[in-house]
């Protein structure tokens, strides 16, 4: 069973007004912490969704399953991203995707390998997701049957729509960490997490 991370990374970053996820966060990279996490975890490869494949710095990781590919159409948003990796996914002939946001920082692999393991264990189902409060967060593991509902999406659709359409073919997975969720899109959020990392140091 091979199961591939998409790792959207190829947002504008409107709202933080620069690439935030180039932004030094704690030792590394903001873009670099969930990375690392799926690097770590027991995915079979990564495929990381950029706007430039040459601005990601891929050093001091393994990156002997992680391949990138460049979109340039951002503009037409997130499904567009989304669908360039179930593409990819295609190729590599993958049973399933985990998806995660490159701007959530705090997810971690123990997370990642807990969704994997419950597909392994119910292999029929079509997708596994995290849950805080009862509401769908990435990251979102989807069976391979769903690829094409997902080459449907459009605009700024995310993958959480068509879970919506499949809700009863699905488990629900629920985590009681609220900061495992956190997505970092605001120049004043990114200061506080700085600060509060530095402080615990």
């Amino acid at each position: 069973m091979k199961i591939t991370g998409i790792y959207l990374a190829a947002g504008n970053s409107v709202r933080m007004g620069t690439n935030k996820l180039t932004l030094k966060l704690g030792n590394k990279e903001m873009g670099k912490w969930g990375l690392e996490k799926a690097v770590y975890s027991n995915l079979d490869e990564i495929i990381i969704v950029a706007q430039n494949q040459s601005a990601w710095d891929l050093s001091g990781l393994s990156t002997k399953h992680v391949t990138t590919i460049e979109i340039t159409e951002c503009r037409k948003g997130q499904s567009h991203s989304i669908k360039a990796g179930i593409k990819q996914a295609y190729s590599l002939n993958s049973d399933a995707v985990v998806i995660f946001l490159a701007d959530q920082p705090f997810i971690t692999t123990d997370m990642i390998n807990q969704l994997i393991q419950i597909y392994k264990n119910n292999p029929t189902t079509s997708f596994v997701a995290s849950t805080f409060h009862e509401i769908v967060q990435p990251p979102v593991l989807i069976a391979n049957h769903l690829f094409p509902n997902i080459l449907h999406l459009k605009g700024d659709q995310g993958a959480k729509q068509v879970l919506k359409e499949q809700m009863e073919q699905g488990i629900l997975v629920p985590f009681c960490d609220e900061q495992l969720f956190i997505d970092i899109d605001y120049m004043e959020e990114y200061l506080f997490w700085k600060k509060h990392l530095e402080s615990k140091r």
